[in-house]
Order: structure tokens, then C-alpha cells, then sequence
């Protein structure tokens, strides 16, 4: 019988260095995100195009990074390791701890003010994808508590006391905005898609993008307060 586990990747916070078995791990996570442009291409800023042509120092790159950490699920049997065995069926990204003023939404979004950065710490989850042979099985929920535990473990390493979590959904994923819902998150604001991407730390994704699109429909990306932005607020005390 099988069963899902989460794992956080290694990272720069975690790890003084990247791990023996490192170009595998890169490699497994290439082969999971490539599956996710593939299956659900309007779902992410990139696309399978501009990755399936990145080299290994590219995925090592999009691995290993100071500003966040990649979050899996695994599917394995049960009594065994997943950080051994297993197939990674779904993933995510956890940026942060962002710095206030990097987090922080333009006044048009109406968003509630966040704490400053020794009151709370701020995060903002992006690109969760599952495959298709593995949906409907919780593993949005595992991510996203994966999401939580792991913020609210860093926030314990400092003297804040509060995580503010946050995803930024296109308004007609409703698969995803009732799943974020379902799970304590709260409909807070509207923001722009050119906010979603800078959050996101998407900076590169979204220069492509800009290039794919007319003129009208740049300045909709850059003004229009479509994206539906959820957070959700924990404490450590």
C-alpha cells in the first residue's frame, strides 16, 4: 500500500552545501516541473518551451536559492523512506521570509498591512502543481500544510511570533482558490498579474511574458486588479 509524504529540498537556510545525490535531486524536480508546463500550461508563469531547453546548472539554480524552498510530495511505500524511494508526484514553492518592504502589495490592492519584520515573518507559496494520476488525493493539503510547518518552524528560530502566508491565484482557478479557502486562508485583495509575478520572484518569467503580449493587453497585466490574493496568519505563541 502506498502512502504521501512532503520533503523540503534542500537549501541554502538548511544545508552549508548542496548534497552528494544533488544533480539527482535537480533532475527529479526537472522532470516534475516540465510535467506540470506540459499538463497544466496556462496554470504558470513559464512554460515548457523556455524549460525543457535549460541545462543542469539552470535546475540546480531553481533548486538552490536563497529566497525559497521547494517542497514535494512523494508517493512510496509505506515503511519506506521517502527521502530514498518513492515517485515525486507533486510540488511547490515556499518564498521567504520575504523582507516587509519586498512583500508589501501597492496601496491600490487594498491589502491588509502586514506586520513589520520583527513581528512576523511573510512567505508567499507559488506553483503547487500535482500530477494528474495523483489528484484528488490531498496532496494540495499536504503542500500547503508542508507550507505552514515549515514557516511556522523558521519563525520559531527568531523572535518574531507570527506567520503571514500568502498565494496569488489567477480568479478562475477556482479549483485552487477553494482549495487554499478550505485550509484557512482568507480572500484579502486584488492585485495586479505584474504583482504576482514580482512576488512570486518571477522577475524573469515575467520579461518573457511581456514579450508574448500586445500592447492593450501589457497595460491590463500591469494595471488590472484581477489576481485574487489569499493569506493566511499563524502564530508560534
Amino acid at each position: 500500500m502506498a502512502t504521501y509524504s512532503t520533503l523540503a529540498l534542500p537549501c541554502p537556510r538548511t544545508d552549508l552545501a548542496p548534497p552528494d545525490d544533488f544533480s539527482a535531486l535537480c533532475e527529479r524536480y526537472a522532470a516534475l516541473r516540465l510535467e506540470a508546463l506540459t499538463t497544466s500550461p496556462t496554470a504558470f508563469g513559464s512554460s515548457y518551451a523556455i524549460e525543457s531547453a535549460f541545462t543542469p546548472e539552470h535546475w540546480a539554480a531553481k533548486v538552490w536559492r536563497e529566497d525559497a524552498v521547494v517542497l514535494v510530495c512523494v508517493a512510496h511505500a509505506i515503511g519506506e523512506d521517502p527521502r530514498k524511494s518513492g515517485t515525486w508526484v507533486a510540488s511547490a514553492i515556499l518564498r521567504g521570509p520575504m523582507p516587509l518592504e519586498e512583500y508589501t502589495l501597492p496601496p491600490e490592492s487594498n491589502a491588509p498591512q502586514p506586520g513589520s519584520d520583527t513581528e512576523e515573518t511573510h512567505w508567499q507559496m507559488t506553483a503547487v502543481f500535482a500530477s494528474a494520476a495523483h489528484r484528488g488525493r490531498g496532496l494540495g493539503k499536504l503542500l500547503i500544510q508542508a507550507a505552514k510547518d515549515y514557516a511556522l518552524n523558521h519563525t520559531r528560530t527568531t523572535t518574531c511570533t507570527r506567520v503571514r502566508l500568502r498565494a496569488i491565484v489567477h480568479p478562475d482557478n477556482i479549483a485552487v482558490l477553494g482549495l487554499y479557502t478550505r485550509f484557512g486562508f482568507a480572500d484579502v485583495a486584488r492585485t495586479t498579474g505584474k504583482e504576482a509575478y514580482r512576488t512570486n520572484g518571477d522577475v524573469k518569467e515575467w520579461e518573457h511574458k511581456l514579450e508574448t503580449l500586445t500592447d492593450d493587453l501589457k497595460v491590463r497585466w500591469q494595471t488590472a486588479l484581477h489576481a485574487v490574493v489569499l493569506e493566511w496568519e499563524g502564530s508560534i505563541i
